[in-house]
């Protein structure tokens, strides 16, 4: 039987002349989306203690969730960086995630290349980061 997670998506900004809080822009911003998304096999959540040891982060194995959608919060002081395959190699590095910040993704893994994901960092010390992960096909 198949399960369901609904995420919006909500994005709001004053224009750039409000006089309290400006936007970016030079009109107002009110965005939204809905989506019903299918989860049909497991779900992996976890606060990940993300060290410098690079092969320590690994929050994703594609040989054995497949296709998933990703939640990651960065619930640290630092910049968190996602990583493809190997940690160990900066240019693995595709998505900083900011104190504070979070992302919300699909991903599935590429028939030629490695798609594990891990979590990396280079401020020194642990650093803690929320994930989720909802696995699309059982």
């Amino acid at each position: 039987m198949s399960k369901y997670i609904t995420p919006t998506l909500t994005i709001t900004s004053n224009m750039g002349t409000a006089s309290t809080d400006p936007g970016p822009l030079s009109f107002a911003l009110s965005l939204s989306a809905t989506d019903k998304l299918t989860i049909a096999g497991r779900v992996e959540s976890k606060v990940a203690a993300v060290t410098t040891t690079h092969t320590d982060n690994l929050i994703y194995d594609a040989n054995v969730m497949g296709e998933v959608y990703v939640y990651i919060n960065n619930i640290s002081d630092s910049t968190i960086y996602l990583c493809n395959a190997d940690a160990a190699t900066d240019a693995h590095r595709f998505m900083n995630i900011r104190a504070g910040e979070f992302a919300f993704f699909p991903w599935s893994p590429a028939a030629t290349t490695v798609t594990d994901l891990y979590l990396d960092h280079s401020s020194g010390g642990t650093k803690n980061c929320e994930f989720w992960i909802f696995q699309v096909a059982a």
